[in-house]
């Protein structure tokens, strides 16, 4: 109860004074906070795929293509020549039952061997949805050159799993976090098919500069869901202090006088957390130097009486 009521006085206006020299010689820094437009979001997990799967999957398909093609010409041509054999049979032009009866039969082989290759690719194709998704699978039905950027590097492909119980669709654009601190944008192409084994939740397949990546690595991925839905502004985590169980920003109300305000953890995105009130646009934020505000804020008043003088 106690700290309770402390931290409800305290998000009112506890505050520290400093002059421009003390807040100079004591490296305190701070940055404004920007206006942003907050979406609701999730953070999944990103791996780089292997793409050799998906270059022999296409592999597959145009062999299996091809081969449907060529099935069909030769459907055509053998039934041509068997109406003509069987029309010069019938009329008695120099050709023999057993000429005329091998032309229907190669005619009859050939329509048996369209049907298997038809067949054969239809398989394929489904097989192919059925492991990589309609997207994917439609892609690679272009052939092996669809996937000659993700094969040379130039682009990666992210499968992208979202916590269990995620069911709006996710953005178009999403954002993993590199392990240097920097982001990496990457674009949607389509749901997959499997669910990642780890975290058990739908999963959609990016794409993504590739440059800097290979295939296995794994990395946090910040998932926008829905529609964009507040305005308000994102207190940087370098800002953040935590005291009293709750975190906490001091913002220079004018200059040298620093206020400390309570925040929400409600919502975050990439660079810290969100807040739709008590922030404005243009406020300068303590980055650097928050704790020895505090230890300034709590040092006793010039004139407390050290505990233990009074007279008996």
């Amino acid at each position: 109860m106690l700290i309770g009521g402390l931290a409800a006085q305290q998000a009112r206006g506890a505050s520290v004074v400093l002059s421009p020299q003390q807040a100079k010689t004591n490296g305190i820094a701070m940055a404004p906070l920007q206006a942003v437009t907050y979406r609701a979001h999730v953070e999944g997990i990103a791996m780089v795929v292997d793409p050799q799967a998906l270059t022999a999957l296409a592999a597959q398909l145009a062999t299996a293509r091809a081969t449907v093609d060529a099935s069909n010409e030769e459907v055509m041509a053998t039934a041509a020549q068997a109406k003509r054999q069987q029309t010069l049979y019938r009329n008695g032009k120099f050709v023999s039952e057993r000429d005329e009866q091998a032309a229907v039969a190669a005619a009859a082989a050939a329509k048996a061997q369209s049907v298997t290759a038809i067949a054969t690719e239809s398989s394929a194709r489904a097989s192919a949805r059925a492991s990589w998704g309609a997207a994917l699978a439609a892609l690679a039905e272009h052939g092996p050159d669809a996937f000659a950027d993700y094969a040379d590097g130039r682009r990666a492909l992210l499968a992208v799993a979202l916590p269990i119980g995620t069911a709006a669709t996710p953005a178009h654009d999403i954002e993993v976090l590199l392990p240097d601190g920097q982001t990496l944008a990457a674009s949607l192409i389509g749901p997959s098919p499997h669910a990642d084994a780890v975290v058990q939740g739908p999963a959609y397949f990016y794409s993504a500069a590739g440059d800097s990546l290979r295939s296995g690595q794994r990395f946090a991925a910040i998932v926008p869901i829905g529609a964009a839905n507040a305005t308000g502004v994102v207190i940087p985590d370098p800002a953040m202090l935590w005291y009293a169980g709750e975190p906490w920003v001091y913002v220079e109300a004018t200059p040298g006088h620093f206020t400390r305000r309570l925040i929400s953890t409600g919502a975050r995105d990439v660079k810290g957390w969100f807040q739709a009130t008590g922030f404005r646009g243009g406020e300068r934020v303590v980055i650097r130097g928050s704790e020895l505000l505090l230890s300034q804020e709590l040092k006793p008043p010039p004139s407390a009486t050290p505990a233990g003088d009074d007279d008996d």
